[in-house]
């Protein structure tokens, strides 16, 4: 009768491990059905833990309610560098920091034409006036000294497409990222800020609140950011910088070394 009762003891400890243990195991899977944060990543393969944090970041992106642009943009409303003068733009759509002027629509998806960075008022109040300025001045000067007409418009010429190419480059879209909500390809990282996935060669600009294909880096001077689809303006804007000022330091020279000459005589 002790073996019996003893049988029977170890047999309700066995049945109440059992229970106990299937507890925390039931309600694991009851919890896993509604959320896969519960679950540790530690019990999956390489392969499953890639389509787990993918679920994951779905889920991040459709409970943040705030993200609905097509771009791949931060939180809006988010004021930028130059935010106090955010109201003159106040008309125009905005692409994170990045205000749009001009837009179109495309099979469906926005086509951006013309936009201003986030340092725009630096461009119109400072870079343009500067250039504007340097331009007619020494051009007045020349043609007041009586340097030969061709000479006079070889400058402006020149003049005309340094303004040009610092208008291409200042409302130029930089290569603003398209929202990507899945991987497109093995290399691509997911960002935080903008809920989206990006390349490795885009990088999130906090000054344009978006992320940036083949981004250079933000140039105040032109207003905004050097990426993928303007690079080839700033480079066009910088090389005709450099050859207005050589320009016009050897004419000045020129001029000044015949004039000294012909005194002389």
């Amino acid at each position: 009768s002790h073996c019996v009762t003893s049988m029977a003891t170890v047999d309700e400890m066995t049945m109440m491990e059992l229970s106990g243990g299937l507890s925390p195991l039931n309600d694991s899977i009851n919890m896993s059905e509604y959320s896969h944060h519960r679950i540790s990543n530690n019990d999956y393969s390489s392969d499953e833990k890639e389509t787990l944090d993918d679920d994951e970041r779905d889920i991040e992106l459709e409970e943040s309610g705030m993200f609905f642009s097509e771009f791949a943009e931060g939180q809006p409303g988010k004021k930028g560098p130059c935010g106090a003068a955010d109201w003159v733009c106040c008309c125009c759509s905005r692409v994170g920091n990045m205000h749009v002027i001009l837009e179109t629509m495309r099979e469906g998806k926005r086509k951006i034409l013309c936009v201003m960075g986030p340092f725009w008022p630096c461009t119109i109040l400072i870079t343009y006036p500067i250039f504007t300025l340097v331009g007619l001045g020494l051009g007045h000067t020349f043609w007041v000294v009586g340097y030969p007409l061709p000479l006079l418009i070889v400058w402006y010429v020149v003049v005309g497409f340094v303004l040009s190419c610092l208008g291409l480059t200042a409302c130029c879209d930089p290569g603003i990222l398209r929202r990507q909500s899945k991987r497109m390809h093995s290399d691509w990282i997911w960002t935080k800020q903008t809920s989206s996935f990006r390349p490795r060669k885009a990088v999130y600009c906090r000054d344009c609140n978006c992320v940036i294909e083949e981004y250079d880096h933000v140039c105040p001077w032109t207003g905004t950011a050097i990426g993928k689809r303007n690079m080839c303006f700033f480079q066009a804007f910088v090389s005709s910088c450099a050859i207005m000022f050589v320009f016009a330091i050897v004419v000045v020279v020129a001029g000044s070394l015949f004039t000294a000459h012909h005194h002389t005589k």
